[in-house]
């Protein structure tokens, strides 16, 4: 009996031993193919993960004036932290975390049964180990399967990576609310501070934001952020890592957290930041971009931007003196009348018989101001300002603006005209500034790179310089006479000069400081459109040009920039640059990784060159002093005499495109190049008279004033260039070799030439 009972047990003692081995193999299979083999096998390389990282610009001093970013996360050390900042995300999401393994099994317990108490979920058990494995490695799912992974990677962790790493990447991974990830990114949106500035107080509340960052926001519910501050303030207290009293204090900071700015709106940098982020973009890519968190060292100089946004300000301003407001803004409108304000400026609706005391909007009626009704305002019909009164018809719409608190109103004053600005240093081909226009916003539309306009007379230096190149020196005499040439169709061009007539035979210096369109086609003719084109595309100009004659006298678009890189080439000698917006790149941790011109290694392993290489010559460098002694006497005698200043060395060209569409000056000094262009954004004159001379050389005048003082500085004479005197009782410089006693010629009185009216 005894043996039986005896065998009995043993069998089924086996059995359960057989069914517990192969369920405990059944689930170690599962366990291994379900949760083992979907995880990274090696974690060690989180020790030098860095996540995605903002990027900033700074200006040539270092200031910060822009940041952009995939996620708004600013790297930081934990050693550079005070160590409440840390202490308190310990305090809010895990007390035990220097005791745990990476799992608290004592807190996952305490918060199952937390939960079933209070019938929801108000307590959680995860260690910041498994929040920060669950954000880097795992996905939100919320399962079973994807929590066993959760703690097994955070297990694996732990004997990777340093409690101190952990925390550090978590500090700077984790979710903060508003668009913040990490400390810094927090600190400075929610206190206008860095994270190493944060008081115990605000480090409570920005902690207290991670179980639900949009809930307890301190702009969305300040009495709910108030109270989670107050639970990690008091967490810290048991811990000992603050003073009961002092928590007091911290505890009633008001919460008032600052406006935070949309960073759509950099005032006088937004064109220069949107160039840059381009330029970043461009050169490093964004991916290289973000990963290592670049901050971007660049030229960028706010004294001189600054200047550039007044002077372009002002010279639209002058226009609008000049020519009056663009008021009339549809003609003729036979619809319903425009909807009633809502803004201080807005439409209005001329009655039939155009009676300007009973302009309409939807539901009301306005009267013109009578000292307005006589004004003088622009017709773009006539491309000259015409009173009012002369030219309002019925239906047509108006810009007018509220008048004190009644129905009165008076037109809209806002220059109706465009600009642009580029200023580059020659040495070194650095943008120091630049301008877009008075609508420019981030990211948008720069006039200054991307406004493809005619250039005018501002463009014949490139056909000055092709024939130079081709032999020709600035003293050689040339014929301004008329000229007629095929256009096709059986059609006859004949270039005429700007005001009429011409001078017969002439030095090429004075015809280009008088801007003679006919010498400018006639070194066409010799040199070749093709030529020109060349040579402006080696001297910088980016924009594809068109290869027919007019090239000559600026028909074929350009930008801004174009003509401040060619001109600036010449006064390198006619070395080109690259525009630099890039001076020094560091990544996240300081590090210098990279400088103008210097060679910088990708994380890929592949390798950019950053712009700042001076370029394959374009020109000898006694054809670029010869072009640029020419273009002084634009400056010193020709179209733009409102330039010259005593002592000195400045050399220029305006420009004029027909109708006057667009204005232009651009000119270069021993250190710096500035090129401005005013216009609008469409085909439309800019009125009777606009000339580059007008419209846009005061502009460049008073940028170059803010520039440093360079009286005193001339640009240095390149062995190939010899100096002669010429019939124009000036000296000039030709490329060539002369006897050596011609050098010593004493320099002879400089008189002004006869007026030059452009």
């Amino acid at each position: 009996m005894r043996k039986r009972l005896f065998r009995a047990l043993a069998i089924a003692l086996g059995g359960t031993l057989l069914i517990g081995l192969a369920g405990g193999l059944a689930g170690w299979r599962w366990f291994d193919t379900t949760i083992l083999q979907d995880l990274p096998p090696d974690l060690s390389k989180l020790r030098d993960f860095r996540p995605l990282t903002a990027c900033e610009i700074a200006d040539q001093s270092g200031e910060v004036v822009d940041s952009f970013y995939l996620e708004r996360r600013y790297w930081v050390d934990l050693d550079t932290l005070p160590d409440h900042v840390w202490q308190a995300f310990v305090a809010a999401e895990d007390q035990h975390f220097f005791e745990h393994p990476g799992v608290d099994v004592i807190g996952i317990t305490r918060a199952i049964v937390t939960n079933l108490r209070a019938g929801s979920k108000v307590q959680g058990g995860s260690t910041l180990t498994q929040q920060l494995v669950k954000n880097l490695l795992l996905t939100s799912e919320r399962s079973y399967v994807r929590k066993l992974k959760e703690f097994v990677l955070a297990w694996r962790l732990e004997r990777e990576l340093s409690k101190q790493d952990i925390l550090q990447l978590y500090v700077n991974y984790v979710f903060l609310g508003s668009g913040n990830y990490g400390i810094e990114a927090a600190a400075r949106d929610y206190f206008d501070v860095g994270a190493a500035q944060l008081d115990p107080g605000q480090a409570a509340l920005i902690a207290g934001l991670v179980p639900a960052p949009s809930r307890y926001s301190p702009r969305r519910d300040p009495e709910l952020a108030r109270w989670r501050r107050s639970l990690v303030l008091g967490r810290m207290v048991d811990e000992g890592w603050i003073d009961p009293v002092d928590a007091i204090d911290y505890d009633d900071a008001p919460i008032v957290p600052p406006v935070r700015s949309t960073g759509e709106d950099l005032g006088d940098a937004t064109a220069y930041a949107t160039m840059v982020r381009r330029e970043i973009r461009r050169v490093i890519g964004s991916d290289e971009v973000f990963q290592r968190g670049l901050r971007v060292v660049t030229p960028y100089d706010p004294a001189v931007q600054h200047a550039a946004v007044l002077a372009t300000a002002a010279a639209r301003q002058a226009h609008l003196e000049r020519q009056g407001p663009k008021a009339i803004v549809e003609r003729g409108t036979t619809g319903e009348p425009p909807a009633d304000p809502t803004e201080t400026c807005f439409v209005v609706q001329a009655p039939r018989g155009a009676d300007l005391s009973k302009l309409r909007t939807a539901t009301q009626t306005w009267s013109l101001s009578s000292k307005e009704r006589q004004a003088n305002v622009y017709d773009e019909r006539a491309a000259q300002a015409r009173p009012l009164s002369s030219q309002i018809g019925s239906g047509d719409r108006l810009r007018v603006c509220r008048e004190g608190e009644g129905s009165t109103v008076v037109l809209d004053r806002q220059p109706w005209s465009q600009s642009a600005a580029v200023v580059v240093e020659n040495a070194t081909g650095r943008v120091v500034a630049l301008t877009g226009g008075s609508d420019v916003t981030l990211e948008g539309f720069v006039r200054s790179t991307q406004a493809r306009r005619q250039p005018g007379s501002s463009f014949k230096p490139y056909v000055y310089a092709s024939a130079f190149a081709a032999g020709h020196t600035q003293l050689d005499r040339i014929m301004d006479g008329p000229l007629y040439l095929p256009a096709g169709n059986g059609k006859v061009w004949s270039p005429k000069n700007y005001g009429g007539g011409f001078s017969g035979p002439l030095p090429i210096r004075r015809a280009l400081a008088a801007s003679l369109n006919t010498v400018a086609v006639r070194l066409a003719l010799e040199v070749g459109p093709t030529e020109i084109a060349r040579t402006a595309r080696s001297l910088g100009v980016r924009t594809p040009l068109r290869t027919d004659l007019t090239i000559a006298l600026g028909s074929s678009e350009v930008t801004p920039m174009d003509q401040a890189m060619g001109y600036s080439s010449l006064a390198r000698m006619g070395v080109p640059i690259e525009p630099v917006y890039l001076d020094v790149l560091e990544d996240s941790e300081g590090h210098r990784v990279g400088g103008r011109g210097e060679t910088l290694r990708k994380s890929d392993g592949t390798e950019v060159v950053l712009p700042g290489r001076p370029l394959a010559r374009a020109l000898p460098s006694g054809v670029a002093y010869e072009m640029v002694d020419a273009l002084r006497e634009v400056v010193r005698a020709g179209t733009a005499r409102r330039a010259y200043k005593e002592g000195y060395d400045r050399a220029g060209k305006t420009g004029t495109t027909n109708d006057c569409v667009d204005a232009w000056f651009v000119g270069t000094t021993p250190l710096y190049t500035v090129a401005v262009w005013i216009g609008t954004d469409g085909v439309g004159s800019l009125g009777d008279r606009e000339t580059g001379g007008k419209a846009a050389l005061p502009a460049w005048i008073a940028i170059m004033d803010a520039l440093p003082d360079q009286k005193g500085l001339t640009f240095p004479v390149p062995d190939d260039a010899v100096r002669v005197p010429t019939e124009l009782g000036v000296l000039g410089f030709v490329r060539g070799k002369v006897p050596r006693d011609v050098l010593q010629v004493p320099r002879p009185d400089e008189g002004p030439l006869p007026m030059i009216p452009r």
